[in-house]
């Protein structure tokens, strides 16, 4: 398996009349555009684009040959910062279960290459909304912000490494919301994994330790390794 290809191992493809492949542009986040095959393929990228530690996302990565004969794709790889990989999975609940065997094997096969297996569901990638507040706050990487601004705002960040309310934030640096708020869609500052945006929200500095445990994609999800 190439992990390091640009190309999809096969074309990401609608399955029905009703359901359109998405394709997500995130410069300044992922390399090359993403494409999701559902609603909760896109919930899942949005989300993982916030996540600290990720640094590339690939869809339909590579194939693996399955003993009894059919291929199996994949949804997406991941690539941490530490060159860490993990291979995820996007699937409805009600239908894990009918998937075990093609999981387990991939987890064996994935294994062999130091490559982790992580199986998400739609209770993990919309708790608590969470996917809906990543949504928002990628609106504001476009949204343009005074150099100055940025500088003061990364300054008192960097004074608070346990956190500082966004209201707090702004309010110190002479800033709006919306600085606030593209700094945190463009990665320069951090916040926790429930992706709180409200003014009592605490915003880390990127380089911070107060969230090494949220970091990793399988925490920031708050699901388990298959």
């Amino acid at each position: 398996m190439d992990f390091d290809s640009l190309a999809p191992a096969r074309r990401v493809v609608s399955r029905s009349p009703i359901r359109t492949v998405r394709r997500l542009n995130l410069p300044g986040i992922f390399e090359e555009p993403v494409e999701c095959e559902s609603s909760l393929e896109r919930d899942f990228v949005l989300r993982a684009a916030l996540c600290p530690s990720v640094v590339r996302l690939r869809h339909q990565p590579f194939q693996l040959k399955q003993p009894s004969g059919p291929r199996y794709t994949p949804d997406f790889l991941v690539t941490h910062a530490d060159g860490t990989r993990v291979v995820v999975e996007i699937k409805l609940r009600a239908r894990v279960e009918r998937y075990r065997g093609v999981f387990d094997y991939a987890h064996a096969e994935l294994k062999a290459h130091q490559v982790d297996f992580l199986v998400l569901d739609e209770i993990s990638i919309r708790r608590a909304k969470a996917h809906e507040r990543a949504a928002l706050v990628l609106r504001y990487r476009k949204s343009g912000i005074d150099p100055a601004t940025r500088l003061r705002l990364l300054a008192c960040v960097g004074e608070c490494p346990r956190g500082l309310a966004i209201g707090s934030l702004a309010k110190r640096s002479a800033a709006s919301r919306v600085d606030v708020l593209h700094l945190i869609a463009a990665r320069a500052v951090r916040v926790s994994r429930s992706l709180a945006i409200d003014d009592s929200s605490l915003v880390f500095p990127s380089n911070s330790s107060e969230l090494s445990h949220e970091i990793r994609l399988e925490s920031w999800f708050d699901a388990a390794l298959w």
